[in-house]
């Protein structure tokens, strides 16, 4: 019968000092070196090589006989280097000037798309004129059943093609997260995910899919795995806070962020690429009224060290520079151009040559493969015969900002630190014309059981699926002054209320 190995020996390995010398003792009295494989007497069914391979990744070897293959846009050693920075306020999404306060240039930056809107292609633009790979998470924060194999899915991965770039595609990103619309129903999230991987493949070879899991909770993130098959890399969002949920009583200053990296690395780094597609450390703590800088450098020097130092399947990590305390979104500040002792360690974690700036590419390589057609009749030309293009709709700057503040109202780097329930898009004694989306950002040790909306008193509307949002339409109340309330009911009977928002519906000229 096959005994399983241990893996915590593998965690001891990994942590000790003397890693190199443990490891190497460990493939030489378990690992035959004509085969390269653990002996079946050591390990279970579950690819004895790919024990091999994990030690070797976790303690700086690599094992006699087993190689790992390389995925779509994986270099063969070293670490991209990539980060948000579209909302950083001093950046306010310029490389050239982040590339310049940083003394480095970078691989890849970040945005964010709401699943129905058009493939950002002007944006995609300005990061190749960068230099850059764009990484982009595509998030169906409608829930999964829009997501389809249509006309717009379609269109989108062949806009997404044209730009003849590597793109980093980050699909229903943190779905082991509850604050996700996509959370709940693994298999329909299998499905999709699959339903993407072969529209990307068939439409967009340039894309490499990424399935990322937020850090935690853990238990479930094995149920959302699509699979090898359908996978490129593999990801996961790690955020170094001082307290968790804006509490000062649940510290999270002593967790390590290596030790939320491990987890992931020893389930999926012997098959696939990991790339760490968000991290950030707060170095300001609003819960607790104070400046973090000390503990934000140690966890990104933490981080970024040792991932050189004992990660080399880590091939891709990207800081989110984003102040959530400024933005009155969470109480944590990001950010890592706003204060000289970040940026100054910034500069100094990713100086060394390890970290790679810029994404090999090409085109040749990722060429779509077209079925050959018949013959045509001569009355019949071929752009008949192709479906056509259809004309992305144009997204306002004010879309954008809402579509963002869904987005990252429904994130990990968000949920994970908020204290208090807040209402977004309708201030107080503010005026309506017309209708207005109003979003409501509750923390995550909330359990809610569903959330309603009411209009001078009276219900107007209710939702139990995050992201939690109503359409304030001027239609439902007369011109003048009213008042907008929010009720959040706990699944344990406890209810929150938030306002009443005082606010003047008028008319308007549009």
């Amino acid at each position: 019968m096959a005994v399983k190995f241990p893996f915590d020996i593998l965690r001891f390995m990994h942590g000790s000092p003397h890693s190199s010398s443990l490891g190497a003792w460990f493939v030489r009295a378990f690992v035959r070196p004509a085969s390269g494989r653990v002996a079946a007497s050591v390990v279970s069914a579950r690819g004895t090589a790919a024990v091999a391979v994990a030690v070797g990744l976790l303690c700086g070897l690599h094992s006699p006989g087993v190689a790992l293959a390389l995925a779509k846009h994986e270099p063969e050693s070293g670490c991209y280097i990539g980060a948000f920075v579209e909302r950083d306020r001093p950046i306010q999404g310029d490389y050239g000037k982040f590339a310049d306060v940083t003394r480095k240039k970078h691989a890849s930056y970040i945005t964010y798309v709401a699943y129905g809107r058009p493939f950002p292609t002007e944006w995609v633009s300005r990061v190749k004129a960068a230099g850059a790979a764009p990484h982009i998470a595509f998030e169906p924060n409608n829930g999964l059943k829009a997501v389809k194999d249509d006309a717009y899915l379609r269109q989108w991965a062949r806009d997404a093609y044209a730009a003849q770039c590597p793109i980093f595609l980050r699909f229903a990103s943190e779905m082991n997260g509850n604050w996700c619309a996509y959370h709940g129903d693994p298999k329909l999230y299998i499905r999709k995910f699959r339903l993407l991987h072969s529209i990307m493949a068939k439409e967009a070879p340039n894309v490499a899919l990424v399935w990322t899991v937020f850090s935690t909770p853990r238990g479930n993130i094995p149920d959302y795995y699509p699979g090898d098959d359908f996978v490129d890399w593999v990801g996961i969002n790690i955020y170094s806070v001082y307290v968790h949920d804006g509490d000062i009583t649940r510290a999270a200053y002593k967790e390590d962020p290596i030790e939320f990296l491990q987890h992931i690395y020893m389930q999926y780094a012997d098959r696939k690429p990991i790339q760490i597609s968000e991290f950030a450390a707060t170095h300001y703590c609003r819960a607790s009224s104070k400046a973090t800088v000390d503990f934000a450098i140690e966890k990104m020097n933490r981080l970024y060290g040792t991932v050189r130092a004992q990660f080399p399947r880590v091939k891709n990590i990207n800081w989110f520079s984003y102040n959530t305390v400024a933005a009155g979104l969470a109480d944590n500040n990001y950010s890592i151009t706003e204060t000289e002792p970040m940026l100054l360690a910034y500069r100094e974690a990713i100086k060394d040559n390890y970290f790679l700036t810029s994404v090999p590419f090409d085109p040749e390589k990722f060429q779509v493969v077209k079925p050959a057609l018949p013959p045509l009749p001569p009355e019949i030309s071929l752009e008949s015969v192709e479906p056509p293009a259809i004309p992305p709709r144009p997204v306002t700057p004010e879309q954008e900002q809402r579509d963002f503040e869904k987005i990252i109202g429904a994130h990990g780097a968000v949920v994970t630190s908020m204290s208090n329930i807040s209402v977004r898009g309708l201030a107080d004694n503010s005026s309506l014309s017309r209708a207005r989306e109003v979003m409501v950002l509750v923390p995550r040790y909330i359990n809610v059981r569903f959330i309603m909306f009411e209009v001078d008193g009276k219900t107007v509307g209710v939702t139990n699926r995050a992201p939690y949002t109503y359409i304030l339409r001027r239609d439902r109340s007369d011109d003048g002054e009213h008042t907008f309330q929010v009720i959040v009911e706990e699944r344990d009977g406890g209810k929150h209320v938030v306002g009443p928002i005082r606010f003047t519906s008028e008319d308007s000229d549009e």
